[in-house]
């Protein structure tokens, strides 16, 4: 085939073409080379050769593109893609399906329009379930009134009647239940991703860990109440059923609820679980980013210092780039925190590929014990 030339079979139907004596078309336009069969199929296999690479490209971009915090829905890496079966499904997406949190807020009538409503508009929208533990109903929030009064002197008997009811109501809603105060911000997608390796049929807790005070038993600590504290649904089992032993739990409403809550449930057999991340930063804080961040900001004297179980330091490198729980959060600054992390955008940031943690079984569970000199 190679040589061969396209000729004009009727040249006078096209006028700028022109004959000569044999007939045969001339000028500028006389004829057209035929492509040859080699080189029609070295075109097919160059044009299917850039598709594929179009695809490969498009298809590896689009397993790869989970660049963003677990908030705004990163994607799995690719081997965990192929494992889970995931599909188009995010990984906060996932882990919002398997691992169900149902958020409880201990509040007040007087700070439901300044506080709780603001919770509900922002992180409270995250949870599985949320429910706000008052004295009153409100016809804008998802309320359970307590029988309590509303005094600090009873946070003690309100927390015992809040986890109780859940337990009796609405155990089946969720597998991890967490108590927050309403000037408490939690980053559900962490919390989720933080819980993921362990079973809610081990019966654990998780929150900011402290010293006890006083006289107690080795390596006894409790949750900090105002950064919040999650109980898996055996914990809340446990609780529940084995609150009225006055040998292992405070039968009284009055005291610290979160030193009561450790107590009683160290005595009733709930490990209190290290909720550190693998470098040993903290997920959950007692109050504000800064304090976290900035060395020079207190002394040693400071008493998050002297009471956390694990030693506790401020620098630009000590929390958790996966933080849970921030405490002393007020309404305005709920927006604030919800626009840097599920609006703000930064231009070429590194993406990173995230993969979910292993499981932990619980005779594989290993919870350190305190490493902090200080008190």
């Amino acid at each position: 085939m190679a040589g061969e030339y396209i000729t004009l079979e009727n040249p006078a139907t096209y006028p700028r073409f022109h004959s000569n004596a044999n007939g045969v078309a001339s000028g500028k336009y006389r004829s057209v080379q035929r492509i040859s069969t080699k080189h029609l199929i070295l075109l097919i296999v160059l044009v299917c050769s850039t598709l594929i690479v179009s695809y490969v490209y498009w298809d590896v971009m689009v397993l790869t593109a989970g660049a963003l915090p677990l908030s705004r829905g990163t994607s799995l890496a690719v081997d965990d893609m192929e494992s889970s079966g995931l599909g188009n499904e995010t990984l906060a997406e996932k882990l919002h399906r398997e691992v169900r949190v149902l958020c409880w807020v201990l509040t007040t009538p007087k700070y439901h329009k300044t506080r709780a409503i603001h919770i509900l508009r922002t992180w409270g929208k995250r949870c599985n379930k949320i429910y706000f533990m008052t004295s009153e109903p409100d016809d804008e929030l998802p309320t359970v009134v307590l029988s309590k009064p509303d005094s600090y002197e009873v946070l003690w008997g309100k927390t015992k009647e809040a986890f109780v009811h859940i337990h009796e109501q609405m155990r089946h809603e969720a597998d991890w239940f967490i108590k927050a105060d309403d000037d408490t911000y939690l980053f559900l997608e962490n919390l989720r991703y933080m819980l993921y390796p362990y079973s809610p049929e081990i019966p654990i807790y998780f929150g900011f860990n402290y010293k006890m005070v006083g006289t107690h038993q080795k390596n006894e600590s409790y949750m900090s109440g105002g950064s919040g504290y999650v109980l898996s649904r055996e914990a809340l089992r446990i609780f529940a059923e084995g609150r009225n032993d006055s040998s292992k739990c405070r039968q009284e409403d009055d005291h610290a609820e979160d030193v009561e809550m450790g107590k009683c449930l160290f005595n009733l057999g709930v490990k209190a679980g290290d909720s550190r991340d693998e470098q040993l930063r903290n997920r959950f804080y007692p109050i504000a980013p800064f304090a976290a961040l900035l060395s020079g900001n207190v002394g040693m004297d400071f008493w998050l210092y002297k009471y956390a179980y694990y030693n506790a330091r401020s620098c630009m490198d000590c929390l958790s780039e996966y933080p849970v729980a921030f405490h002393y959060v007020d309404s305005k600054q709920l927006y604030v925190y919800e626009y840097f992390n599920y609006q703000f955008q930064l231009s070429g940031r590194t993406q990173v590929a995230e993969r979910l943690p292993k499981k932990i079984r619980e005779e594989e569970l290993v919870i350190p014990e305190s490493d902090n000199p200080l008190y």
